[in-house]
């Protein structure tokens, strides 16, 4: 996942509740001196009551990897994105019609395989199809010149450019391949889970 820039995280540890309930008990500790209850120690009392909030809550992790989701699938998008506008006055139609069609499958994929409640290894899959072999294969065909890459079969009798729409279906059904393992996943979910509702509130005659 990307890394959380410096400001994010001050602000993660500012709203923490770690931060807010060790900020509360040290404010209360200050009450105590400006009381004339505690008078000597009192820096070392406020700091270790602000320690003592600090440890006694868990960390807000969930907030964390909250933001470390959205800022993966803000990458994500913005990957593929960038990768048709760089690209677009190269490509052929055919070639961006396809990185289309990727991008919005992408676009509705990537918020469900981050939120947590699907195999990582989906999520995976998907990083590396849009970050890696994605960005590889328009490259290599954009270091061709358009005539060559349009007109001089290469492999097969194949053109450069019947190749690279070739790897593109692939990887559009890979991604395609995935989204339907993920909803698969959701439709066995939902059946199990009819199944244990229909278990718990079925009717009991207890007359034979």
């Amino acid at each position: 996942m990307s890394p959380i820039s410096l400001k994010m995280r001050i602000f993660l540890f500012l709203y923490s509740t770690q931060n807010l309930v060790g900020c509360a008990l040290a404010i209360g500790g200050l009450g105590l001196f400006f009381a004339d209850v505690i008078t000597e120690w009192w820096l070392p009392i406020v700091a270790g009551l602000y320690a003592v909030g600090w440890l006694a809550v868990p960390g807000d992790k969930e907030l964390e990897l909250k933001v470390r989701s959205e800022a993966t699938q803000s990458n994500l998008t913005d990957s593929i994105e960038e990768l048709i506008e760089n690209s677009k006055s190269r490509l052929p139609h055919e070639a961006l019609d396809r990185l289309q069609q990727i991008r919005n499958l992408v676009v509705e994929l990537a918020p469900r395989l981050f939120s947590g409640n699907v195999a990582m290894s989906y999520a995976i899959s998907l990083t590396n199809a849009v970050t890696r072999d994605l960005p590889e294969t328009v490259k290599n065909y954009l270091r061709l010149p358009t005539a060559f890459a349009t007109l001089h079969t290469v492999d097969g009798g194949k053109t450069c450019k019947q190749l690279l729409l070739e790897q593109l279906d692939l990887l559009s059904g890979q991604l395609s391949a995935i989204a339907q393992n993920v909803y698969k996943d959701d439709a066995d979910a939902l059946v199990v889970n009819g199944k244990f509702l229909q278990e718990k509130f079925h009717s009991v005659s207890f007359v034979s």
